[in-house]
């Protein structure tokens, strides 16, 4: 996996769930909204259908293995991902993203969101924090161990601040 920080944002695999959400939603929007419950369903999809692809014709054990540690492992890049973004929107009042088809940045003006679906977040966040996760024993033997760490950590606490403040709709 390539990686030049601790942020989702800052690998190949965010970057490459975030031009997912890009081509599959952000673009039919006209990228003026972060809709937190539908992306996090595409890109869940997504993962999903990218492992259908590659397991066909896998013996069952691989499967549960997928299912097991795979998923989970993949799917948190993907909440990290949404968690990195509205925390950004959040604190900068906007969140830029390129798009690669248009060769320009876009704007995102609105994030769409529920309490329920911060709190969903915020679970799976709290769940890589466990010893037992895949991403946590991924980095937990990294030299950037804490700093990523504290980042998780700081992506629930935002998500925390944000329901406590207010009932849905936009950040």
């Amino acid at each position: 996996m390539g990686s030049w920080g601790v942020t989702t944002r800052e690998s190949d695999y965010g970057l490459d769930l975030l031009t997912v959400a890009n081509d599959r939603y952000l673009r039919g929007v006209k990228f003026k909204t972060f809709h937190v419950k539908h992306i996090t369903e595409l890109l869940r999809s997504h993962i999903i259908g990218e492992f259908v692809k590659e397991s066909n014709g896998w013996e069952t054990h691989y499967i549960d293995f997928f299912y097991d540690y795979t998923f989970p492992y993949h799917y948190a890049h993907a909440v990290i991902l949404i968690a990195e973004c509205f925390t950004e929107y959040r604190n900068k009042g906007n969140f830029l993203i390129y798009d690669y088809k248009a060769a320009k940045k876009r704007r995102i003006v609105n994030f769409i969101f529920t309490n329920e679906d911060l709190r969903a977040l915020r679970s799976e966040l709290q769940s890589i924090l466990d010893p037992k996760h895949s991403l946590y024993e991924s980095w937990q033997n990294s030299d950037y161990f804490n700093e990523w760490q504290a980042h998780i950590q700081m992506l629930c606490d935002t998500l925390l601040q944000a329901m406590t403040e207010g009932g849905d709709g936009n950040a």
